[in-house]
């Protein structure tokens, strides 16, 4: 048995401690990453080693070697340019005559490699996967398996509501040397987007053996963390380099340390360290060789690579500082704080929480650094919401988020392209709508300003005016803000875009455009005036008679503005009550004022409730099935897409009018991707929902009420349940396990079906918690079955 060890990572996500070091030589407790990965081979009798190289190739090199300093050969492979996983490895091929294992040089494990190569003998497979259990399933690759371990699915990276169990892909693998003959070398080709996905689908014996013991993916600098403190919990079975002093804490060669140090650990101290008088080593401290502690200093969590100069009395609470660095005296780093080596960090400077600082810095004496050094700060929590980047205003989305935003974005997916920004009709949205487009314009994005625009007015002006996207500054009810970014179709951008900025955000890296030439600037006022042109026409009546109706509006003037012609072109008096608050009031005022209908529309346009001429309230499902009625009343054989929890008489209810229902996951993306070709859609676009519905009157001749009579009964129940992020992938897996036997759908979540009914269990993608769906024959057998699976969910968290 042979092995191929992939050490060609860059870490962009470890920077900045990996400007100038390849990621598989990031030190864990004073060794290379890779280091560990060798002595895990050599310890299982694999010897005979690849290595795939490409960043920074000669610093691997020149550390390992031929690998005859540890007990095993080596063999460089180096790539001139990304080959991809599995196109990295048939670089290798002419030295893998045989079966092979490949593994990672940028992960910590511990897994018993002999076992994993027995598994995969027994059940005489072309590939084995190496899996894990894993509390945070988003970030990997999750599969699942037959009760024999054959695989029968798998999702590279999905969101929440696509995992469908916490077993997830290590990117360890057991291969047999043909595999490699399914694809030419020289090409770009990847394990589990490709080579895997090709094995199962033509029924090769791809198998998956869920290995025991530790394992951890060093991809951010939290994990990176967490890697080190695990080894000093002894949660990882490798080897700590040096005497163990007392128990917990490990202390290398030549180490000199004064009397009155203070140590608590766990901790490491790595070879030839000075410690000076009244040091306290706080708990999971970690450092390197050739480090000179002063006195008085306090480091608690925090690490420290090689040669590092820490003057009197610093201050090192949860943070990490690369090499060769020189703190002055009394300087101050706070928890997540990260140096880059070669810095000089002043006297009395104090370095803010997540502030992270480029390598070859220098800090001045009494600086307090809240920003990072150069770009930017850094961000603990996703960038993306369900519906754009969210945050409170002037808290979270501030001008100088808006800006860094803006660069990220604009160089991420428009540098040189045009693209449409716009804004709410109020002043903060204004100011941030300016900032978003300097921002874009410093890295060369040509920018048209659309002014003052509701939702569905900018998602439309971005397919008018042809641009490559569009930014929306929306400020909603519930006090929060939100930067929504637009496609070329006007759709929210796809997953991968949404990564791709959030990777360029935080990684803090702008490619700016040269001064003398950033992006255009020009203002267009007319498209409020073009997408009523367009919802006229998509509305427009067709030989329908028109009823003399009366419709009593509660929205903003900045909505009425669009609905207000939208009703008199077909036929309907609008009664507009302006404020807010009188909403609670809106189903007396249509009686008193014997309306046909009562009209809600949210701020933005998108959401809407009806009340019909009796005072009854229509929301929900009823006001779903209504909308898509209408719609497939207006456009004959269309198809559009539902998400998976709309109710299932949609269906039918469809056919029996010539359109299609494609069935979705409930990101709005997904839902109006499906009928992208038209600009407008009626769940996200109130005012074109109020149009289709209201020319539905007219084409029925009947009321409103007597329409909603038409429907057929839906019996849906929804509820939400708290779970802990770390429960999720866990919960899903048993929540499947215990599905069994039933017909079950993981188009988003898992939905179970039962006689006459379904249940779906959906994970929230912001939030810590499920959503319970449940539609059955009547109301109490929906109710039924979401108090079933609820409790389940709270049995399995207990």
């Amino acid at each position: 048995m042979k092995a191929v060890i992939m050490a060609g990572g860059k870490g962009t996500r470890l920077r900045p401690l990996t400007c100038h070091l390849p990621k598989p030589m990031v030190p864990l407790a004073g060794r290379p990453c890779m280091e560990y990965i060798i002595e895990l081979l050599e310890t299982h009798g694999i010897t005979d080693i690849a290595v795939t190289i490409q960043y920074l190739p000669d610093v691997i090199r020149d550390y390992f070697g031929d690998g005859s300093r540890h007990g095993v050969r080596l063999h460089y492979f180096e790539e001139t340019v990304p080959l991809g996983t599995a196109g990295s490895v048939k670089h290798a091929a002419p030295f893998l005559d045989e079966p092979f294992v490949v593994i990672s040089g940028d992960a910590l494990t511990d897994f018993d490699l002999t076992q994993a190569i027995r598994f995969h003998q027994e059940k005489r497979s072309l590939a084995t996967l190496v899996l894990t259990r894993a509390r945070h399933p988003l970030e990997y690759g999750v599969v699942m398996t037959d009760d024999g371990g054959r695989i029968v699915r798998f999702l590279e990276k999905p969101s929440w509501s696509e995992v469908f169990s916490d077993t997830v892909n290590t990117g360890i693998y057991i291969l047999e040397p043909e595999v490699l003959d399914r694809f030419e070398p020289g090409i770009a080709y990847d394990f589990s987007q490709q080579l895997f996905p090709g094995l199962l689908s033509d029924g090769k014996p791809l198998y998956g053996y869920v290995a025991d013991g530790y394992w951890s993916d060093i991809g951010t600098l939290e994990q990176y963390r967490q890697t080190q403190f695990d080894m000093l919990d002894r949660k990882a079975n490798v080897r700590i380099r040096g005497t163990e002093l007392r128990p917990g804490i490990y202390v290398g060669e030549n180490v000199t340390a004064a009397p009155d140090v203070k140590w608590i650990g766990p901790a490491f101290i790595g070879d030839g360290c000075r410690i000076g008088d009244g040091v306290e080593i706080g708990e999971y401290s970690i450092v390197g060789q050739g480090n000179v502690l002063s006195a008085g200093s306090v480091l608690g969590r925090t690490i420290l690579w090689d040669h590092n100069h820490i003057a009197e009395r610093n201050e090192l609470l949860g943070s990490t500082l690369g090499s060769r660095i020189f703190c002055k005296e009394s300087a101050r780093f706070a928890d997540g704080s990260v140096v880059g080596s070669h810095c000089v960090i002043g006297p009395k400077a104090v370095v803010e929480p997540h502030v992270k600082i480029w390598p070859k810095k220098q800090i001045r004496e009494n600086t307090r650094l809240t920003s990072s050094f150069i770009w930017g700060e850094h961000l603990g929590k996703p960038l993306y919401s369900a519906y754009g980047v969210a945050g409170t205003p002037n808290l979270d989305l501030t001008p100088e988020f808006a800006a860094r935003f803006a660069t990220a974005y604009g160089s991420a997916l428009a540098a040189g392209k045009r693209l449409a920004v716009s804004s709410a009709p109020h002043e903060f949205a204004r100011l941030i709508k300016r900032t978003v487009a300097a921002g874009l314009q410093s890295v060369g994005v040509d920018v048209v300003d659309l002014g003052d625009v509701l939702p569905p007015v900018a998602r439309f002006a971005v397919r008018e005016l042809q641009s490559a996207g569009g930014i929306h500054v929306q400020l909603g009810a519930d006090g929060l803000g939100c930067l929504e970014c637009y496609d070329g179709q006007g759709l929210p951008i796809d997953k991968a875009a949404e990564r791709k900025v959030e990777n360029g955000f935080r990684q803090e890296d702008y490619g700016r455009a040269p001064a003398e030439s950033p992006g255009s600037y020009r203002t267009d006022e007319t498209m409020m005036a073009s997408y009523l042109g367009a919802l006229l026409a998509f509305t427009a009546m067709e030989g329908e008679s028109a009823l003399p109706l009366r419709a009593v509006v509660c929205t903003r003037p900045a909505v009425f503005t669009l609905l207000r012609p939208l009703l008199d072109a077909l036929g309907c008096e609008a009664v507009h009550l302006p404020a807010a608050a009188q909403r609670g009031q809106l189903a007396g005022h249509v009686r008193a004022l014997s309306a046909d209908l009562g009209l809600w529309l949210d701020d933005d346009a998108r959401g809407m409730s009806l009340v019909t001429s009796g005072g009854e309230t229509v929301t929900g499902d009823r006001l779903m099935l209504l909308q898509y009625v209408s719609f497939f009343h207006s456009f004959k054989s269309a198809v559009i897409g539902a998400p998976v929890s709309a109710p299932h008489l949609l269906e039918s209810l469809a056919e029996g009018l010539g359109a299609r229902i494609v069935r979705t996951k409930q990101q709005i993306r997904s839902i109006m991707e499906v009928s992208a070709d038209l600009a407008l859609h009626p769940l996200f676009d109130g005012l074109f929902a109020t149009g289709l519905i209201v020319r539905n009157m007219h084409r029925s001749g009947l009321p409103l009420d007597e329409l909603l009579r038409l429907l057929p009964s839906v019996y849906v129940r929804r509820e939400r349940i708290d779970c802990p992020w770390d429960r999720k992938g866990e919960i899903m897996r048993r929540m499947l396990q215990e599905a069994k036997g039933r017909p079950v759908e993981l188009i988003d979540g898992i939905k179970v079906h039962h006689d006459g009914g379904w249940v779906l269990l959906l994970p929230d993608s912001d939030d810590p918690a499920f959503s319970v769906v449940a539609q059955g024959l009547h109301d109490e057998h929906a109710l039924s079955l979401v108090h079933e699976y609820r409790e389940q969910i709270l049995n399995l968290m207990q």
